[in-house]
Order: structure tokens, then sequence, then C-alpha cells
């Protein structure tokens, strides 16, 4: 890994955000069902880690209609973002902060974070760290990637790259496939450890995938990867996005649900 700090491989600037716009669509209903199967019943205070510009908070304040809501987010970009989008929402604050570091609140009924452990070099340190932040009875929530695959050149030569970039950082696209056993190895206490597969449109993925791909192909990281290939990559993908032929994206989620500490 390049440094001591966990990088956010798919940038914080606008093309970024707008990526994240199409992803709060595209995760909407499966993190919506996660929640309301697992969420405590009634939440007094609720925290949405890596917040982002906000999509996930707003979904917990509509899903679960906690008395208070924080949002942690690293970026400075999107935590500004954040309080411009959630401005409207009583009783929800976005505070700045490392999601590594122990979290700025606690006694929280629940903790949730989507799509963050991946970004995360020490993902089972990061499990603990935002356990120690629940209530008695407050459980944690993470839904992360565990296989994400397709038979379309494009789109399967992305998912090589990107899983290739994440890896030189100390990261795993594929976090989401060893949930229960990084919850299990740090002494959690797990309700659940699941895959929810999905079969995604791939002109949605592509329309993801292509402004990630403009983000983090100035990744340091990246350097050494060919720009030929990645102009081409980029075409394709703007192709498959407009509605061009490509073969399904078949992607499973891991679901985590551990609860607070006896």
């Amino acid at each position: 890994m390049s440094g001591t700090r966990d990088v956010y491989t798919f940038g914080d600037d606008a093309v970024a955000a707008g990526r994240l716009d199409l992803l709060a669509h595209v995760y909407e209903q499966p993190t919506r069902s996660l929640l309301a199967r697992w969420a405590p019943a009634r939440i007094g205070l609720a925290v949405d880690l890596g917040c982002g510009p906000g999509h996930t908070t707003r979904l917990l304040h509509t899903v679960l209609e906690p008395a208070r809501l924080v949002g942690v987010e690293r970026s400075p970009a999107y935590a500004a973002l954040a309080r411009e989008n959630v401005a409207d929402l009583p009783g929800v604050e976005i505070v700045e902060e490392d999601v590594t570091q122990p979290l700025p609140v606690e006694g929280a009924d629940l903790v949730f974070a989507r799509f963050l452990l991946t970004h995360l070099a020490a993902p089972a340190a990061a499990l603990q760290v935002w356990t120690r932040a629940l209530a008695p009875q407050g459980r944690l929530i993470v839904q992360e990637t565990a296989r994400l695959v397709s038979s379309d050149p494009a789109l399967g030569r992305y998912y090589e790259l990107v899983a290739e970039l994440q890896e030189r950082h100390g990261q795993a696209l594929d976090v989401g496939s060893r949930l229960g056993e990084l919850a299990a190895g740090s002494g959690l206490v797990v309700e659940r450890a699941g895959i929810r597969p999905l079969v995604q449109r791939p002109s949605e993925m592509a329309a993801l995938h292509v402004l990630n791909l403009r983000s983090w192909r100035h990744d340091p990281e990246a350097g050494d990867f060919d720009d030929a290939e990645l102009d081409a990559l980029d075409e394709a993908l703007v192709a498959i996005a407009r509605g061009g032929p490509a073969e399904p994206v078949e992607q499973d989620l891991g679901e985590l649900v551990v609860a607070a500490a006896p």
C-alpha cells in the first residue's frame, strides 16, 4: 500500500460525486431490504459511516426515522455536499472524521456502512472500531461487494483492472466475501453473514464504471496502466451505458449484521 492513509480509490471530485448519484439509485432496493430485516425497531441514534454526499444518510432517515442521525465522512468535499443534501432533514448532522479512528459518537442503536470496507486496508480493525460505538442492544450493519463478474469483454476487463488497482492500495474489491470471517476472527457477535445475489443491468453498471474509470485512471498506482487501453475501455463502457449490446453483470452482495458485545 502506498502511504499510511487509506485511499478512497474512486475520488471525490464532481465526476466521482455524479457516480455516487447513480450508485444510490442502483443499490437503494437491496439496502432497503437489508435494513428492513435487520435494523432495530426503534432507533434513537443511527450512524452512517462514509456517508459521501449524503445519499445513504437520506435513505437511513427515510427508512428508519431515527431520532438522531450522524453521517461520518472524511472527505471535506463530500461532507460539504452531504450537509447541503440533508439540510432539510430534522435531527441529521454531518461530521468530518476518519472512520478508522474512534467514532465521534457513542451509544448508537445502529451503525451502517455500505461499500466502505472495500476501501480500507485493515477491515477487521475497522469493524472493531465501529462496534465500540454501539449501544448495548445496537447493531452494526454492513453491505459490501462479494463478487462482481461479467463475460462481457469491456465489463470483465474493467473488473480486472479495478481489482488490481485496489490490491495495490492494500484493498479488496471482493471484501464482502469475507465479512463473516473478518467479524468472527475479531471476536464480534455475528447475527448474519450472508450473500444477496443480484443480476445487474449492464447499462447501469457501465454508467457507474465509466465515471469510476475517469476518476481512478489518474491515481498514481494506475500510472503503468496502458492509456490506449483505458481510452478504448472508456469508449466501450460509454457504448454499453447508452444501451449497446452487453453481457449481464452478476454481483453478490455480502451482508453482515453484528450485535453489540454482551
